[in-house]
C-alpha cells in the first residue's frame, strides 16, 4: 500500500461560506498530518498536478492566498501547501490528491435542486478518486468528538474498505463505529404488498445475525474500539439518513463500487443516492482492486 501522506482538501471561491476546509483542518489535527489545498483552474488541457500558467487567473492566486493565510491563522502550527492547478477539474483534484490519506471536498447549494445540481461536482471527484472522498455540506459545523462514525453496511464485500476508514477516524476521535444494514423484504415476497408476518421476521432476524456476525468479526479485530448495530427496514437511502440523524452521527461513511470503465457504474446506488440529499459529511471509500478482483474470482 502507497504511503498515505496528508489531508487533501479542494477549494474554490466559496471556499470561506463552505465546511471542507474546517473539516480538513480539524482531521488534520486530529491525525497530525499536513493540509494540502488545491484550487483547479478549469481547462481542457490533459488532466495532471500542473500549475496554472503563469497570469492564467490572478483570482485564483489570491484564492490560494486567502486559504493559506487562514490555514496560518487556524492551523496551530500545522504543516500546509496551497497549490494551484489547472486542467478538468474532478479529474485534475483526483490526481493531485492520489497519495493522500484521504480528499476532501465541498457541496454547495440550498435545497433538493441545488444539492442535485451542484452535487455533481463532489459525484465526480468521487468517481475519480482512488482515495476516499469525504464531501461536506456548506451547512456542517464542528460538533461532538465523540459522537458516532456510522457505517452503512451490506451483504457485499463493497464495505470492507470503508469500515477500516471508519475505525481510523473513530480511534482518534474516541469515538464508537456504528454499523447500519437497512435491508428489506426482495419484492418476489412482496408482490400481493401484504408479507406475511413471518417472513418479514424471518428477514429481519437473518439480516440481524448476519450483522452482529459481521460486527464480532471487527470487534475481535479491533477490542480497543467500539462497535454498535443497527438493523433497520427501510429504503437505504432514507434509512441511512434516519440512522445518521436519531445517532447524531458526525459522519456517514459508504463503500463505492471499484473503479472501472463504467464511470456510471463506479458508485453504487445508495452512495450516489445519499451523495445527493445528505446534510452531513459523507465519506465514499472504494474498495482496491486487488481485493475487488478477489472478490468475484
Amino acid at each position: 500500500m502507497p504511503r498515505q501522506f496528508g489531508i487533501a482538501v479542494g477549494i474554490d471561491a466559496s471556499w470561506a461560506k463552505a465546511g471542507a476546509v474546517d473539516w480538513a483542518l480539524l482531521e488534520a489535527k486530529l491525525s497530525a498530518m499536513p493540509i494540502k489545498a488545491f484550487h483547479v483552474v478549469e481547462s481542457k488541457a490533459p488532466a495532471g498536478p500542473q500549475f496554472a500558467a503563469p497570469g492564467e487567473s490572478q483570482g485564483a492566486q489570491r484564492l490560494g492566498s486567502s486559504v493559506s493565510d487562514y490555514l496560518t491563522q487556524h492551523g496551530g502550527g500545522l504543516t500546509y501547501t496551497v497549490d494551484v492547478l489547472a486542467g478538468p477539474s474532478a479529474r485534475t483534484l483526483a490526481r493531485a490528491a492520489e497519495e493522500s490519506r484521504m480528499l476532501v471536498v465541498g457541496r454547495h447549494g440550498h435545497g433538493l435542486l441545488g444539492r442535485r445540481l451542484l452535487g455533481s461536482t463532489a459525484e465526480a471527484v468521487a468517481h475519480e478518486a482512488h482515495i476516499p472522498v469525504v464531501v461536506v455540506p456548506d451547512e456542517w459545523q464542528p460538533g461532538e468528538p465523540s459522537a458516532p462514525i456510522v457505517v452503512g453496511v451490506d451483504e457485499s464485500e463493497q464495505c470492507h474498505s470503508a469500515i477500516e476508514f471508519a475505525i481510523g477516524l473513530a480511534e482518534e476521535r474516541g469515538a464508537p463505529v456504528r454499523l447500519v444494514h437497512v435491508w428489506d423484504v426482495p419484492s418476489i415476497y412482496t408482490w400481493d404488498a401484504t408479507p406475511a408476518t413471518g417472513t418479514v421476521a424471518e428477514w429481519r432476524q437473518h439480516n440481524q445475525q448476519r450483522l452482529e456476525s459481521t460486527a464480532q468479526l471487527w470487534r475481535d479485530k479491533y477490542p480497543e474500539v467500539v462497535f454498535e448495530t443497527e438493523n433497520r427496514r427501510d429504503h437505504p437511502v432514507f434509512g441511512l439518513a434516519d440512522a445518521m440523524r436519531e445517532a447524531a452521527g458526525q459522519l456517514l461513511v459508504l463503500g463505492g463500487r471499484n473503479h472501472n470503465r463504467l464511470v456510471s457504474l463506479l458508485l453504487g446506488s445508495t452512495a450516489r443516492g445519499v451523495l445527493h440529499h445528505a446534510s452531513y459529511p459523507l465519506a465514499i471509500v472504494h474498495e482496491p482492486r486487488a481485493r475487488h478482483r478477489s472478490d468475484h474470482e
